[in-house]
């Protein structure tokens, strides 16, 4: 799991005025260290509107934005927590809602990484306290603890 993490593609308390804006943060970052194709932050917006990937963990918003490993040259997780929550729809709906503060995107260049990345993220989410200290984050290396005693670095 180490290796999804290597590149360090963290963003601490942004703001964005919609979840289009929070994603693009996001993907430019992955686009500046050669991580994706030019086509991959357009992909991710086609498929977050089709297959939301928003859920709502106990009162907190979380994404886990996603799209089609053809995109993606090299694996990797990035990290993303907002000042201010912006719009996603609920994984599995298209029209309920969720005020997302934390985002996952995946590049994952390997089809099967999806869904075992997936189940880790939401499990550790599961974990009492792991979403309160992600919201309070601010520097790459608390993150990285904190990621790494969920058992994922």
């Amino acid at each position: 799991m180490t290796e999804f993490f290597n590149e360090e593609i963290t963003l601490f308390q942004q703001e964005a005025d919609s979840a289009a804006e929070a994603l693009k943060s996001l993907a430019e970052v992955f686009q500046e260290k050669k991580l994706v194709t030019t086509d991959f932050y357009q992909n991710i917006l086609k498929r977050e509107e089709a297959f939301p990937t928003g859920l709502d963990v106990n009162g907190i918003g979380v994404a886990l934005p996603h799209t089609d490993s053809e995109f993606v040259h090299r694996s990797q997780v990035g990290f993303l927590s907002l000042k201010e929550p912006v719009k996603f729809f609920q994984m599995g709906t298209t029209d309920q809602p969720v005020e997302v503060k934390i985002l996952f995107m995946l590049a994952l260049k390997e089809p099967h990484q999806q869904l075992t990345m997936l189940q880790n993220l939401i499990g550790m989410f599961q974990k009492e306290g792991v979403l309160q200290q992600l919201l309070a984050v601010d520097q790459t290396a608390d993150y990285l603890s904190i990621i790494h005693e969920s058992g994922l670095y």
